[in-house]
């Protein structure tokens, strides 16, 4: 089924078939918009993770603000080449435009992990972080699944062990996330429908954690 999505309106009339990218026609504008919103609330969490590292010195915020500035940058990449291959007719944007998404996001999602590792290191408290999002080749998104889900796992028996608002919120908040991913993993395969849930899931991830950032710095 993965040759009969196109990714945009042009590609019926302009484009060859192997130059179509998976991706439903009636959601190719408000993928764009997505991306470019989900990418600047992205760049405000990194801004509000600055200012907690800033408040609290703990290096765990310095991973998560960098996390979510690759994230963001990714995002932002594929919303705007995506926009101008469709401005240009040139097929070539959408590959380079996810190939930057997924290097980003994957590179993001290593130092939300590093996070992870910084805490532990030094007997501080966990401070997890996310980034998001994503899209539509199954086998991309699967691996980046795969990532995001070990943070959520670890969010999770964070939460456990301290039933604190704040873990409840970064919980949710990779749960969201990794909900999203699969979205995308699925919609690539079959279910075009699924591409909207997913970028709603993500942004609602974003926003949780924006949440959990600004009480952090709120708190401190």
């Amino acid at each position: 089924m993965n040759e009969s999505y196109i990714r945009h309106k042009y590609a019926i009339e302009e484009l060859e078939p192997k130059d179509m990218s998976i991706k439903p026609v009636l959601f190719f504008g408000y993928d764009i918009v997505m991306s470019f919103v989900s990418a600047l609330v992205a760049f405000i969490v990194s801004y509000q993770a600055y200012r907690a590292h800033t408040i609290t010195r703990k290096k765990s915020f310095l991973a998560l603000e960098l996390g979510f500035i690759f994230t963001g940058i990714g995002l932002l990449a594929d919303s705007i080449l995506s926009y101008a291959a469709i401005a240009s007719r040139t097929p070539h944007f959408f590959g380079v435009g996810y190939l930057a998404y997924f290097i980003s996001t994957a590179i993001g999602y290593a130092l939300i992990l590093g996070s992870y590792i910084i805490d532990r290191v030094m007997m501080e408290e966990a401070v997890p972080a996310m980034i998001p999002i994503a899209r539509y080749g199954s086998l991309p998104e699967s691996i980046l699944l795969i990532l995001i889900g070990v943070v959520m796992i670890q969010s999770m028996i964070n939460l456990l062990m301290d039933r604190s608002l704040n873990k409840l919120l970064i919980a949710a908040a990779f749960t969201s996330i990794f909900l999203s991913h699969l979205c995308f993993m699925i919609q690539a395969l079959a279910f075009a429908s699924l591409l909207v849930i997913g970028q709603i899931l993500r942004f609602i991830g974003f926003m949780m954690f924006a949440v959990f950032i600004i009480r952090v710095v709120r708190a401190g």
